[in-house]
């Protein structure tokens, strides 16, 4: 089995009597780590095979949870026979030694599986923190009497727009209205949330000459996604990103 493997692109470590660890040259997602289980042999004629939480475990670290409901939706994988995933969150299997091979690739599919369902079930908490961070930075700068919290305005197509914040201006009853944008789990833009903010600002554009618009980006994306994600913004806000600014009451002065 493990010449077989090597020969297919994993790496195999030995793992104490019997067993051996098998790292497959399958990634999980964002971050490169690769599906890897334990196979071991009780007797000379059966294994066990796990992938001790680790592939649920990768799942979490990006915050996902594997209540019952998804773990059978996960065992309903097409073409799974041999491998599921147990009450654990653990990827097992077990039989005799001529499955191994079908079954470890059973354990692949459920593994891939979780991957591929990881940015549906990733929550928004990310969001979540960067909107509280980005309201707190407001009202440190500005003060707390100057931002509104859950602001509206109405768009050129009759729809009215949410926004997270808009900032008062200090000498008149105009506002700018404000969109934080976090990053995605890996440091990655969130393409969605660029595209969205974009069609909601120049909706609101086309209305509403008096008041501004702004998007505030997390910091952290490379330089050709932050550059490509500005260039698409500027086109109906100004763009600022929560570290790099400095002094909130000189931006918002104008």
């Amino acid at each position: 089995m493990s010449n077989f493997l090597e020969a297919s692109g994993w790496t195999v470590l030995p793992a104490g009597e019997h067993a051996i660890r098998a790292v497959s040259p399958m990634t999980l997602g964002l971050d490169g780590q690769h599906a890897a289980f334990f196979i071991a042999h009780p007797d000379d004629a059966s294994f066990y095979l796990t992938d001790a939480c680790e592939t649920a475990m990768h799942a979490s670290s990006y915050g996902i949870d594997l209540p019952a409901k998804r773990i059978d939706l996960l065992n309903e994988t097409p073409g799974v026979s041999l491998a599921h995933f147990d009450r654990t969150g653990a990827i097992v299997a077990s039989g005799p030694n001529e499955q191994l091979q079908e079954a470890l690739w059973d354990a692949v599919k459920l593994a891939m599986a979780l991957s591929f369902q990881c940015a549906k079930w990733m929550p928004r908490f990310s969001q979540l923190r960067f909107r509280a961070q980005v309201g707190r930075a407001l009202a440190e700068g500005v003060g707390v009497n100057r931002v509104v919290k859950g602001a509206r305005a109405k768009g050129s197509s009759g729809h009215t727009a949410d926004f997270a914040f808009a900032v008062r201006a200090s000498g008149s009853t105009a506002l700018t209205y404000i969109e934080p944008i976090s990053l995605k789990a890996g440091k990655k833009m969130d393409w969605t949330q660029v595209y969205q903010t974009h069609g909601k600002m120049s909706d609101v554009k086309m209305a509403d000459a008096r008041n501004s618009r702004m998007v505030i980006l997390e910091d952290g994306a490379s330089a050709d996604e932050f550059k490509k994600a500005v260039t698409i913004l500027e086109q109906s806000a100004t763009v600022h990103t929560l570290a790099k600014t400095r002094d909130w009451r000189e931006v918002f002065s104008g």
